[in-house]
């Protein structure tokens, strides 16, 4: 089933609003139009008195005053303040002024249709001597346009007749916020607006007004036509004189220009190409709106309301997403004034991803207008005391830190990496190569504010060190090695470095290198500091520490009963009794595996996961979609439709009780990626995207778009798998669970594979250690005069060190006592390790690598299965003990192979069943012990050495995701039979 909007049901395409829902401060957020150029509250007309437009020039700076202040401490704060609004309606009837505050509010409906851009309004009022009046209202902030507010107002007397004068003016009554609100920092310097009306320059006409509060002036532009009465220019305004008739309709059409400058008048020239009329602002907001849904269709079968919902906060992310490059988005868009209008980290992790895959155009703006922001970063980073590189406020408008608490404002110098991530992602989804070499700079002044707060540290084996930061963790302040920041930074480090070779090879970079400076050493060193990152795991608990103290300090008495809904607790505690305890506001190290920062196993994944859900109150609007979207990778369908449902819903249910001051706009973004990430399991870490869909068993499919270098193409999720569809463009190449696949003309279908998890054997799989197992046995032959050589060799491979001991005094014809035979076999395994020690990453076969990341990109669990009891040590010495889910112990179970003990061991250790596993054998007893466990067997050899073997590949390193899971799709289309010629067993794959 294709995805069309014009398909649906009006509902699904509407939020609707009655009675009391329909007015309010949680009304005005919910209903608000934008277009990145300007916004509008979605408030009444008639009651339209205060300020309720927001320009992104629009705002103020003012000082920050301190007791006690230190160098480097934010000296100013921006903050945007609400423009006159452009939609006061005052009415006078039969001379008579209409007071809508006093008049009584019969109903009312607010309608806001998705698939039309517009908001249409109908409100019912008693007035004077008991008369009806309904006044519907249509409203227009075209996507596609100008800053412009259209609206078509009808006003229709139910029950009198008489002479009308509507006076379109502006609102521009002062309001405050209440004593609650005053102490809430997620508003901070909430200002009341004061604008005052300024005399018209030479060569304005009647139809302008201009405005002016400190260094912002505004000019406004109104257009007013009504067929059925005469319409006058008045002082600030319009006024429209006509008849009303019982049952009849006065119909005005209002469309003002809106322009903003800073320090200097309004030149008019910003007014133009703005359309006046209604219809034609109309025709174009739909072909606009309908050129939005078709890169960002969605549609959820089982779950109509969460669908409507996520189509809500699309539109809602793409109206206030900026428009101008000298700006980018708050973190309550063009809404509402919370957090003083300022541009956090959230713009470039939770909103730019969404608008690279849909609307790239918007996703460049942000990334630019970081880029224009690039010497106030310098200017940031000189003030704090580096030396050199640029550091990225944590709130601004402007470019200057308006953060006056350092501990969790300037020290959350991850802002930087995620500036980077961003960049990355939209140059891999855009393919806007020209724009990469354009970011270069920031890119490189950025990444040296790593070497500028870390070290290597000898202690940790040379492991690179960041110290004094504060993660997204606003809980945790001032700590080292945040979790989060390390990985980002990682990643940062890492591009930075891979653009400057890029660079160098384009011919590009000595031109960048020699504006800032930069040495081939210095991006050595990047790359050296990224490879040595520190990203530890905890011994005894199996997770990555948030930070170095976070795991050691105790936990924050009744956390369970402090989550009670009565606001986050930064607004009840003082931040060092925070500080101190196991409390985090959002997960770091979740939030760095939803953004597939660092590769882990799923065990490790799911312990994580565990572990932090704990101890995080999600006081965080933010913390409910990196929750969301591991908990739908990881399978944990209830956690992650909960937590699915508060970021789609924050706003819509006011479930922070915060929506009053502007949408959560970051959360509205997220909701989009659960859907995307968490369940469709998207990642943009490759060459190209890779999906792995899952569908909860709450839902019977679900679908969603999304754009790739200029194609769009269509996920439909079902139960059996996934069938891909290109909607636009040209073909695109993509991943599913591992298996690459193009789409292009003709839909293709996937099955969504059963198998969970690949078990491997070590030796001859992995790496190869024969040659130190047969030296080993031969040293020890030749110390007590046994005969032994490689032939005898050959009967020893896949077998334990206990049986092959037996079996080498076996071929010699001797017999030892069990007590030297306990003797010799740690003399073996002395000698054994001796070898081992030399062992480093360099022995891992070529190819291992990548195919565990495969795996584990592909969502499957791995296990190691070696007869060896030295397996942990000899993967640590490759450098991938941490890749693994499971490593049996070879010591623990009761038969050795070829019986199926290890195996099965293995997968009961994943937590999978035999029949969800495939093994990886080198040796006919290993392969015998897959098959008795009841799995298919992949041999690494040829078929004449492992002709019981289901399938077989020359090396390790030839195996792909794709072949291994095409090969149990083969198997489970056989109905689980093996295909070897000599038996025929169940083999459930």
């Amino acid at each position: 089933m294709r995805v069309a909007i014009s398909d649906m049901s009006p509902d699904a395409m509407r939020l609707v609003r009655r009675g009391p829902d329909a007015v309010g401060e949680q009304a005005a957020a919910l209903f608000a139009l934008a277009n990145g150029l300007c916004g509008v509250e979605g408030v009444i007309d008639e009651r339209a008195s205060r300020p309720c437009a927001y320009l992104p020039d629009a705002y103020v700076s003012r000082p920050i005053t301190y007791h006690e202040s230190f160098p480097g401490y934010a000296t100013a704060t921006d903050t945007r303040v609400p423009c006159p609004s452009p939609l006061l309606v005052r009415l006078h009837i039969d001379g008579q002024p209409v007071d809508f505050a006093a008049a009584e509010l019969l109903d009312t409906e607010s309608v806001l249709d998705l698939a039309t851009g517009a908001l249409r309004r109908v409100s019912r009022w008693r007035i004077e001597d008991g008369r009806t009046l309904e006044i519907a209202v249509e409203r227009i902030v075209p996507l596609a346009g100008g800053a412009c507010v259209a609206s078509r107002i009808r006003i229709r007397p139910l029950d009198f007749a008489g002479s009308v004068q509507a006076w379109l003016t502006y609102g521009t009554e002062a309001g405050g916020a209440g004593e609650a609100e005053a102490d809430d920092p997620r508003i901070s310097g909430r200002l009341r607006p004061v604008w005052s009306i300024i005399p018209p320059l030479p060569g304005d006409n009647p139809s302008v007004t201009r405005f002016a509060q400190d260094a912002v002036e505004l000019a406004y532009r109104q257009h007013v036509a009504s067929p059925a009465a005469q319409v006058a220019a008045v002082h600030a305004g319009h006024v429209v004189r006509g008849a009303l008739v019982a049952g009849g309709i006065l119909t005005i059409d209002r469309v003002v220009a809106l322009a903003c400058a800073r320090g200097r008048p309004v030149d008019l020239v910003a007014l133009d190409g703005v359309a006046a009329d209604f219809d034609v602002i109309a025709a174009g907001q739909r072909a606009a709106v309908q050129a939005l849904w078709e890169c960002a269709a969605l549609d959820i079968d089982g779950d109509d309301e969460l669908a409507r919902a996520l189509r809500f906060d699309l539109f809602q992310l793409h109206q206030s997403a900026s428009r101008d490059a000298n700006h980018s988005i708050g973190a309550k868009g063009l809404s509402g004034e919370g957090y003083e209008g300022h541009y956090f980290w959230d713009a470039e992790t939770f909103m730019l991803p969404v608008l690279a895959l849909q609307a790239p155009e918007r996703a460049r703006t942000l990334l630019a207008y970081r880029i224009g922001k690039l010497d106030r970063a310098r200017v940031h980073a000189r003030a704090i005391g580096h030396a050199r590189g640029a550091l990225y406020p944590w709130r601004t408008i402007a470019g200057d830190e308006c953060s006056s608490h350092y501990p969790t404002g300037s020290a959350q110098y991850h802002i930087n990496g995620d500036i980077a991530y961003a960049l990355a992602l939209y140059v891999a989804a855009s393919g806007d190569e020209a724009f990469r070499a354009e970011a270069a700079e920031m890119l490189f002044e950025t990444a040296r504010m790593w070497l500028e707060i870390g070290a290597f540290d000898a202690r940790r084996g040379g492991a690179f060190c960041l110290h004094g930061v504060t993660g997204p963790d606003e809980y945790s302040a001032l700590v080292d090695n945040d979790f989060y920041t390390n990985a980002i930074a990682r990643r940062h480090l890492a591009y930075a470095a891979e653009t400057a070779e890029w660079l160098r090879a384009r011919g590009e970079l000595a031109a960048v290198a020699a504006a800032i400076g930069l040495s081939d050493g210095e991006v050595a060193e990047w790359r050296r500091a990224a490879d040595a990152m520190w990203l530890p795991v905890d011994p005894g608990l199996g997770v990555n520490p948030q930070d170095d103290a976070f795991l050691g300090r105790p936990e924050l008495p009744g956390l369970t009963s402090a989550r009670d809904g009565h606001g986050p607790l930064l607004m009840r505690y003082h931040p060092m009794i925070l500080f101190r305890h196991q409390v985090a506001k959002q997960g770091n190290v979740v939030q760095a595996m939803a953004m597939d920062l660092v590769e882990m196993p799923v065990s490790r994944q799911r312990r994580n996961f565990d572990y932090y859900a704990r101890v995080t109150t999600h006081d965080s609007t933010l913390s409910s979609v990196s929750f969301g979207i591991a908990a739908a990778r990881l399978g944990d369908e209830a956690a992650a439709l909960d937590f699915h449902r508060e970021c789609a819903f924050v706003d819509l249910e006011n479930r922070h009780g915060n929506t009053s001051h502007g949408l959560h706009m970051a959360a509205l973004a997220g909701s989009w990626l659960v859907l995307a990430q968490g369940w469709g399991g998207l990642r943009l870490d490759g060459a190209v995207p890779s999906f792995r869909p899952q569908l909860p068993a709450a839902w019977t499919g679900y679908r969603l778009r999304l754009q790739w270098r200029g194609s769009v193409i269509e996920l439909a999720v079902g139960d059996a798998g996934c069938t891909y569809r290109l909607v636009s463009g040209d073909p695109v190449d993509i991943l599913d669970h591992g298996r690459p696949l193009r789409v292009g003309g003709d839909p293709v279908v996937m099955d969504r594979p059963r198998l969970k998890g690949v078990i491997f054997d070590l030796d001859g799989v992995l790496t190869d250690t024969a040659e130190d197992h047969y030296q080993a046995w031969q040293a020890l032959a030749d110390s007590h005069g046994f005969a032994f050589d490689r032939q005898a060799n050959h009967r020893l491979k896949g077998v334990d060190r206990r049986n092959s001991l037996r079996l080498i005094l076996e071929h010699a014809g001797a017999e030892v006592e069990a007590e030297r035979f306990d003797a010799m076999l740690a003399e073996k395994n002395d000698i054994y390790r001796e070898r081992l020690a030399a062992y480093s990453p360099a022995n891992l076969f070529a190819g291992v690598g990548a195919l565990l990341d495969g795996l584990r990109a592909a969502g499957l669990k791995i296990g190691l299965a070696s007869a060896s009891r030295n397996a942990l040590d000899v993967v640590r010495l490759l450098g991938i003990a941490d890749q693994f889910d499971f490593i049996a112990d070879a010591g623990a179970v009761a038969n050795a192979k070829p019986a199926p003990d290890i195996f099965l061991a293995c997968a009961h250790g994943m937590g999978l069943r035999p029949d969800q596993c495939i093994g990886i054998e080198d040796a006919e007893a290993g392969v015998s012990a897959i098959h008795a466990a009841g799995m298919v067997a992949i041999g690494i050899g040829s078929e004449e050495a492992l002709p019981d073997a289901d399938m077989h590949v020359p090396a390790t390193g030839q195996l792909t995701v794709a072949n291994i899971l095409s090969f149990e799709r083969g198997a489970a289309a056989r109905g689980g039979l093996s295909t070897r010629p000599d038996t025929v067993e169940e083999i459930s794959c």
